[in-house]
């Protein structure tokens, strides 16, 4: 087993191209349907509106905001919709893409050392949807631990604020440091969350494993461990990914395309961002299943698949209270 995992999950592996494609694919899928309505509405209305046409240049930002108010209504819905189809596709392919990257399997699968070369596509996609249901699960729970905890930090900011406004603080501290230091708090903790969902994912399909609570305490530990290379990592590669989408519609914004070539020119850039962003995605789930099959956290693997018994231990202490209670009130 290779002790550099980060560095080895830059490797492309047979169905490593394909994995790569499928997500490519699914956000452009995804993304296709409100492309469409924007390009109809816009082609039907501020295009034929000289208030928008006779501008020199970038639009400016008030322009850019009229131009939100004029795009059609259906628009948001079909936006969400898309964004609900990308994250129901995004667990699909994390799941299948963490059990077709195992390690063991792609070194001497059964079914390879048989001559029998399975279809990466298919495969992918039927262990996806074998995991889809757990994969849920977990993205549930990091949305409820995300907003729970952004809740409890906008609360203690909000109780540092009166206390500040009491105690005499500056209008800076009170107006852009504490503020700024919140947004901080927030974004650190989201980042967590989904470090720690990743990481929840990763132990689930690497070990079969059903439970979502033991695989989270498991991620926790995972997290501890390794904090450069678990948390860390996921961090780094998820913003990079983001830079770079983010860094393509920056440029455009500055030098918008003029003309059909002009337009295919910056389409074709865009989807080359979307390619990289999907290299990088595969790079996580390639270098988090070599990091959990490090020999050194075998005895996190050796970890039974039970409930952790957060529920019966909670019913145990309501019964004990209330038997309590009742003995309480006979002998008073």
């Amino acid at each position: 087993m290779t002790q550099r995992p980060l560095r080895a999950g830059l490797d492309l592996v047979r169905g490593s191209v394909s994995l790569i494609l499928l997500r490519v694919l699914l956000v452009l899928l995804a993304a296709l349907p409100a492309l469409l309505l924007t390009l109809g509405g816009l082609a039907t209305g501020p295009a034929r509106q000289p208030y928008f046409t006779d501008v020199q240049g970038r639009l400016p930002l008030f322009h850019l905001s009229r131009l939100m108010d004029a795009l059609p209504s259906g628009l948001m819905a079909v936006a969400l919709l898309a964004t609900a189809l990308t994250l129901l596709g995004e667990q699909l392919l994390v799941a299948g893409g963490l059990a077709w990257l195992a390690p063991d399997r792609l070194s001497h699968g059964s079914g390879e050392a048989a001559g029998k070369v399975p279809s990466a596509w298919r495969t992918i996609l039927a262990h996806g949807l074998g995991w889809l249901w757990p994969m849920l699960k977990v993205l549930a729970l990091a949305a409820v631990t995300s907003g729970l905890g952004l809740l409890v930090i906008r609360w203690g900011f909000d109780h540092l604020t009166r206390h500040g406004e009491v105690a005499g603080y500056s209008g800076l501290a009170l107006r852009v440091r504490l503020p700024a230091l919140q947004a901080l708090l927030g974004l650190l903790w989201v980042a967590l969350s989904g470090a720690w969902a990743f990481w929840c994912r990763v132990v689930l399909v690497a070990d079969g494993r059903r439970t979502v609570r033991s695989a989270w305490l498991l991620a926790m530990r995972v997290m501890w461990r390794h904090p450069l290379r678990g948390p860390l990592f996921y961090v780094l590669v998820t913003l990079l990914a983001q830079l770079g989408s983010g860094a393509v519609l920056a440029v455009w914004r500055q030098t918008p395309p003029t003309g059909v070539g002009g337009a295919l020119l910056w389409s074709g850039t865009w989807v080359l961002a979307l390619v990289l962003a999907a290299f990088l995605w595969h790079w996580l789930l390639r270098a988090g299943r070599l990091l959990y099959a490090q020999p050194a956290l075998a005895d996190l693997r050796a970890q039974s698949d039970g409930p952790i018994g957060v529920w019966a231990a909670l019913r145990r202490l309501v019964s004990h209270v209330w038997s309590r209670a009742r003995k309480t009130r006979r002998g008073g």
